[in-house]
């Protein structure tokens, strides 16, 4: 009698109990739209066009173990520049986090982070707050830390107890249908000082 691989034992346990691999969890995530939108690709090509700012990290991610997905801007400020429109570059990045259709549609927040020049004092939940994407006094607001970093989420999750206390229902009403229309890079969002 010839004896199975651990493979072919593993697969054929999986297959009884009903676990596939490779099984998608989360079948109600919309994900990788076939129109619409940018591709990550032309976010990013924009986004270098964007004097004074390195972006680290500009993109989604795959569902989490409880299904959230979200996307992230990570970047800094050249200490040559300066954030000329903080509320314009929230509102810019939170509808280009909405439009990329190459990967999942976020469903809980969109994170935007910034190292930035210490003397400008900037804080990203003041200016989500003046762009209308968050909330008055709905995030945990520390202001700037001691070295520029600041931060705020944009929240679009609409299926939690939270959802209209931080805005998502207001902010995915607004952002429309996934994925939405690309924004073009407004004028004048960093300006040498």
């Amino acid at each position: 009698m010839k004896s199975l691989g651990g493979s072919a034992i593993l697969v054929a346990a999986l297959s009884l109990t009903g676990c596939v691999p490779n099984a998608d969890p989360y079948p109600e995530i919309p994900r990788f739209a076939k129109s619409g939108g940018q591709t990550q690709a032309e976010l990013d090509a924009k986004l270098a066009t964007i004097p004074g700012l390195k972006f680290q990290k500009s993109s989604g991610g795959k569902p989490n173990v409880k299904g959230n997905t979200g996307f992230t801007f990570h970047f800094e400020l050249d200490s040559g520049y300066r954030i000329a429109d903080p509320a314009g570059l929230v509102d810019y990045l939170s509808r280009s986090a909405w439009s990329v259709r190459d990967g999942y549609m976020p469903n809980s927040a969109i994170y935007i982070e910034c190292l930035c020049n210490v003397a400008d004092n900037l804080d990203l939940v003041v200016a989500g707050e003046d762009a209308g994407w968050v909330a008055k006094d709905s995030q945990l607001h520390r202001g700037p830390a001691e070295n520029g970093y600041t931060d705020v989420n944009v929240w679009v999750s609409t299926d939690n107890t939270y959802s209209e206390r931080r805005g998502a229902v207001a902010n995915r009403e607004r952002l429309g249908k996934w994925p939405g229309d690309a924004p073009d890079v407004p004028e004048n969002l960093v300006v040498p000082r």
